[in-house]
């Protein structure tokens, strides 16, 4: 028998490419922000990325798969803040949080998705479930940290704390429109903290 036949058949298809996964990703965001969800389609983000439609759909079955892929890996790349203390770590939390809303693209990607969502069940449950479950179930864990170590009142929701931190960002950029700062951040923390802290 030859070394070819009894070699080990290769599994069909090119390799993934590290270079074409970063270009579909950043391809995504920059669609999602500047045409929306609803407009987003695969062959819009292969031609922007410069890969075959054949290419996504090797590598995501869908574009509520790839949409929700691409927010993973960017939420994964901002890890949640511990630094020993509730008012450090939610300054730290929420000063990430406005200054990833102020980037060119977080503000009308967030702005379009909350739209859709109300409107697509399948995209809603893809990311409650895949985005929003994972990060919410960190903050929460930071919360409980804090009660660890005295920090809390008794009683309190912990999913409301998180609520009453995070929603004056969300208002902003999403309903009024009025400015954000890593100031207003820190005004934010206190004010809640205020409230909930011994």
């Amino acid at each position: 028998m030859t070394a070819a036949a009894t070699a080990v058949p290769s599994r069909p298809g090119r390799p993934r490419s590290a270079e074409a996964d970063a270009a579909i990703r950043q391809a995504t965001i920059d669609l999602l922000a500047e045409e929306g969800y609803a407009n987003l389609t695969m062959s819009g983000v292969a031609s922007s990325a410069g890969v075959s439609t054949a290419t996504l759909y090797r590598r995501w079955r869908s574009k509520v798969d790839l949409v929700v892929d691409v927010l993973s890996v960017e939420s994964e790349e901002r890890p949640l803040p511990d630094t020993g203390d509730l008012r450090g770590d939610c300054r730290a939390w929420l000063r990430q949080m406005v200054e990833t809303m102020r980037e060119t693209t977080s503000g009308p990607v967030m702005a379009g998705l909350v739209g859709e969502i109300g409107r697509n069940p399948e995209l809603a449950d893809a990311i409650r479930t895949t985005l929003i479950a994972p990060r919410r179930a960190a903050f929460i864990e930071m919360i409980e940290r804090a009660e660890r170590r005295g920090e809390l009142r008794a009683g309190l929701d912990h999913e409301l704390v998180i609520d009453l931190l995070s929603a004056p960002i969300y208002h902003r950029v999403l309903i009024t429109g009025a400015p954000i700062s890593r100031g207003l951040a820190d005004k934010i923390v206190d004010l809640v903290l205020e409230g909930v802290t011994k």
